[in-house]
């Protein structure tokens, strides 16, 4: 019971500090910048079915958040439910429907060529429509991208 409530507590430290903080940002290995919601929900266990499910739904009814959440699960949750080809149509789905932050994460995708073939102008494409969301992740993911694009195309 002890364990129990310590981790507990532990999750609620981790949510109000989050939710403090105002959004989790993350530079990736590949210079990549991504920035999610404090509100980013935790897949844990049993519970990423059901989120599925719902996140599917919304997705379906044309909500950008459902659309972006369901595209995060696909893309970095559990190992088990991991796709990134569903992540890169949930993410364009959420992009259309003016998800900044999806557009970066898209761009993030297709610049990294994870997923699906590396491609500068796709990722640049992406981050662009992001920036022009007032996304500044998106704006300086463009920059980067489009330095990378300059290096490989010598």
């Amino acid at each position: 019971m002890l364990t129990k409530n310590l981790l507990l507590s532990s999750l609620i430290i981790f949510l109000v500090s989050s939710t403090i903080a105002g959004e989790l940002n993350t530079t990736l290995p590949s210079g990549y910048l991504k920035k999610e919601p404090a509100e980013k929900e935790i897949w844990y266990s049993g519970l990423v079915t059901k989120a599925i499910i719902f996140y599917g739904q919304s997705c379906a009814n044309g909500e950008s958040k459902g659309c972006f959440n369901l595209g995060l699960i696909y893309d970095a949750g559990e190992p088990a439910v991991q796709d990134k080809a569903k992540a890169i149509s949930s993410y364009k789905k959420a992009c259309e429907t003016d998800s900044s932050l999806a557009c970066n994460n898209l761009g993030i995708l297709y610049g990294d060529g994870d997923g699906v073939e590396r491609d500068y102008s796709l990722a640049i494409k992406y981050f662009d429509i992001s920036c022009k969301m007032h996304e500044e992740v998106g704006c300086k993911n463009r920059e980067i991208a489009e330095g990378l694009e300059k290096i490989h195309k010598r």
